[in-house]
């Protein structure tokens, strides 16, 4: 189950190559523990620059975010049988929002809850809805959990 790791060179800066090395192994640990181990996505680390125009371009939005989302086939939920064994997509992460979010000391865990939450998007989760919001909170607590058990 690849998860492919681009690092823009604006965020090269900001991540290392362990700290990648680290939010692509909780993608594989969550993965996993949907059931999902031979699936893929590719996890791109960028800044507020690009992620800013893949906002306005994809959403509309002329706005920096923390992550972005681009499934390759509409899934609903990490259930959906369509999900297993494919490649799932795209989850964009701006290093910069990250870091402003978190704080230095705590850049690497707000990368892995930021990866993991663009991992449920790619599953067909959201949360504009109260109802869909608690799932998918549920659900990224869930996967946080369990990969931080598998690190200890």
């Amino acid at each position: 189950m690849p998860i492919d790791v681009v690092v823009r060179s604006d965020a090269r800066r900001l991540v290392g190559v362990p700290a990648c090395r680290r939010v692509a192994n909780r993608l594989r640990v969550a993965l996993r523990r949907l059931g999902r181990s031979r699936s893929s996505a590719t996890l791109l680390f960028t800044g507020d620059d690009e992620i800013r125009a893949l906002n306005r371009e994809f959403r509309g939005l002329d706005r920096a975010t923390d992550v972005l989302s681009f499934h390759m086939q509409e899934l609903a939920g990490e259930t959906d049988p369509a999900g297993d064994g494919v490649f799932l997509g795209d989850i964009a992460i701006s290093v910069q929002a990250a870091r402003r979010c978190a704080g230095r000391a705590r850049l690497d865990r707000e990368l892995e809850r930021l990866a993991v939450h663009g991992l449920c998007h790619l599953f067909g989760h959201d949360h504009h809805r109260p109802g869909q919001s608690r799932r998918m909170r549920a659900l990224e607590k869930h996967l946080l959990a369990a990969t931080c058990q598998r690190r200890a």
